[in-house]
């Protein structure tokens, strides 16, 4: 009998002993997998940290390197914009020169000029008339044209013929400035004023201003 209280206390205990140990056991386990998981997001973390300080880093590579690119790229394109544009000025500029030198429409004088000016007139060749006027700035041309049209259209055209033949050089007036005035008064008015000049580039006198 007491062999059997024995064993069967000694069985209470093993069994005891089984439970405590498989408690155990499950603890170790789920403290395992608990470390496990933690390793796991302590280097995700890591790995997005290290991500994000290589691309700060790759950002100010870029920045370092980039900005100061795109900065000499603009600054090259700014300057071949501007000897281009000071090539076709100085392309312009000697075309104009050379229209200059090639005109032949006027006269050695500013007298001259004014005689072929009155002449063609007379002879109601427009046109031709029209050749004495500056051919540059363009508006100048465009305006001594309009005003002719606009005597025409008037009525005028006798009237402006016959002040043309009586127009003298005033006294102020001095050629080698190359410009000069004519003008006729009637009655202390100035009727008629005619301006004359010459550029540099051309060998010939151009009527610059009518005023009628």
């Amino acid at each position: 009998m007491e062999e059997q209280q024995k064993e069967g206390i000694i069985a209470q205990y093993l069994e005891k002993d089984a439970e405590l140990l498989g408690e155990n056991g499950i603890a170790g386990t789920e403290q395992r997998d608990k470390g496990t998981n933690g390793n796991s997001e302590q280097g995700s973390i890591k790995n997005h940290y290290w991500k994000f300080i290589g691309g700060f880093f790759a950002l100010l590579l870029v920045g370092f390197i980039g900005i100061p690119a795109i900065g000499m790229y603009i600054q090259k394109q700014e300057d071949m914009e501007f000897v281009e544009g000071m090539e076709r000025n100085q392309q312009a500029m000697s075309e104009l020169q050379e229209r200059l030198k090639n005109d032949k429409d006027g006269g050695a004088t500013p007298e001259e000029t004014l005689q072929l000016f009155t002449a063609a007139l007379k002879k109601g060749d427009i046109e031709q008339a029209e050749k004495y006027f500056v051919i540059e700035p363009q508006k100048r041309q465009d305006m001594l044209i309009a005003n002719l049209d606009r005597i025409r259209a008037e009525g005028k055209f006798e009237t402006l013929l016959d002040y043309l033949g009586k127009a003298k050089l005033e006294k102020d007036s001095n050629s080698s400035d190359n410009n000069v005035w004519f003008s006729y008064l009637e009655n202390g008015r100035a009727q008629i004023g005619v301006e004359i000049t010459k550029d540099k580039y051309s060998s010939v006198w151009k009527i610059e201003n009518l005023a009628f």
